[in-house]
């Protein structure tokens, strides 16, 4: 929920400090923005509702270390996306899905 926050709140300085080391080297700050802006930029607005809709503690790809896996919705005016992220037992996120299924 924080990195998605961060992310609808332009904080992507913030939301780049929530990576885990492996995936911080595949995205710059203005990476996730590009990534999140493709995102989005069809909606009228920016966003409004950021909510956690699912969490799963366990699932089939399940690594160590892995805390839990998370899908949170984002949406705003002419629009409705979503972020699902791995999150590790540092709370730091491993991998990110970008963009409703």
């Amino acid at each position: 929920m924080t990195f998605a926050k961060a992310l609808c709140d332009g904080d992507f300085a913030g939301a780049r400090g929530l990576l885990a080391a492996t995936l911080k080297a595949d995205f710059t700050e203005a990476d996730l923005q590009r990534e999140f802006d493709e995102m989005t930029d069809y909606g009228d607005g920016p966003p409004d509702t950021v909510e956690v809709m699912n969490f799963l503690d366990d699932w089939p790809q399940k690594k160590p270390g892995d805390l839990g896996w998370a899908y949170v919705a984002i949406s705003g005016p002419g629009f409705g996306e979503a972020v699902a992220v791995i999150v590790t037992g540092e709370r730091l996120i491993r991998e990110i899905e970008w963009g409703r299924p």
